[in-house]
């Protein structure tokens, strides 16, 4: 059975943002991505087969060599394939000591240039690779980070970096979200939380991530049922998603298709998960 595009609406990858450490390792990417964004810096080099992705609504395709960089809370998106890549995130508690790389500009999306890609920077991710535990040592970390970054800005140079108006309050906000979705969450609620008017709390939030602020409570609601579904949930669809802060079936059913184009039913029939 084939399966559909997920919501173009972001969610925040709050566990993607626990991470305390580096991460690079191999990865088969069979998994589908929804729309994402998360603190960290995320790169992806392509070892074989063709990538392709949604940054920040515009399509990519990358093949053997190529590099994918994603910077900071920029929403992206992937489709599964057969290609392998090495991945590497870099926490958001480690990019602090490196903020002159990014004042109010950026590497591009693209890093394109397979022979100096091959040359460069994949023998200092292979040496990583042949011992990862070097990275818990902070002062190794930070010098491959300065050596990759040092590399990858001379050879490509900067691009100019728009990203959210505020993205701290942004984030305390989704946070917040999650922690309490299946709570009910009005939008006088959320407004007194963070004092701020309730007009307009609900246009910056549409304005950052392109989705009512409702509409995205109920896709975190959905994320949550999904996952608690997998784990093993043993009740009914009703219970689970009264659970996750559902007031209605009909108002579940929706923002289910809604999210993933496709009933309960049908989405747990796939042979391949959407990855969250």
């Amino acid at each position: 059975m084939s399966k559909s595009k997920s919501s173009n609406n972001g969610y925040y990858e709050l566990k993607s943002d626990m991470y305390t450490h580096i991460r690079l390792e191999r990865r088969k990417l069979d998994y589908d991505m929804p729309m994402h964004f998360h603190r960290n810096l995320e790169f992806q080099y392509i070892e074989s087969g063709c990538y392709r992705t949604t940054v920040d609504d515009r399509e990519y395709v990358f093949e053997k060599d190529q590099m994918v960089f994603i910077p900071y809370c920029l929403q992206h998106s992937a489709d599964a394939s057969d290609t392998k890549s090495i991945l590497f995130i870099i926490p958001h508690t480690i990019m602090q000591d490196f903020t002159s790389f990014f004042r109010h500009r950026t590497l591009s999306v693209e890093l394109k240039d397979g022979a100096f890609n091959r040359q460069y920077i994949l023998p200092i991710m292979e040496l990583i690779l042949k011992a990862p535990a070097q990275l818990n040592n902070s002062l190794v970390a930070k010098g491959y980070i300065n050596v990759i970054f040092g590399l990858l800005t001379q050879h490509y140079g900067y691009v100019k970096y728009e990203n959210f108006s505020n993205p701290n309050f942004m984030l305390n906000l989704i946070q917040y979200i999650d922690q309490h979705s299946n709570e009910n969450l009005t939008l006088e609620r959320l407004a007194g939380q963070f004092g701020y008017n309730k007009f307009y709390l609900s246009r910056i939030f549409n304005k950052t991530l392109g989705a009512s602020l409702t509409d995205y409570v109920n896709q975190v609601r959905v994320q949550k049922f999904v996952k608690q579904y997998r784990d093993g949930w043993e009740g009914n669809i009703a219970d689970l998603a009264f659970s996750c802060g559902f007031e209605s079936l009909p108002s579940f059913y929706r923002t289910f298709n809604r999210v993933f184009s496709m009933t309960p039913k049908e989405y747990f029939e796939l042979d391949k998960e959407i990855f969250w």
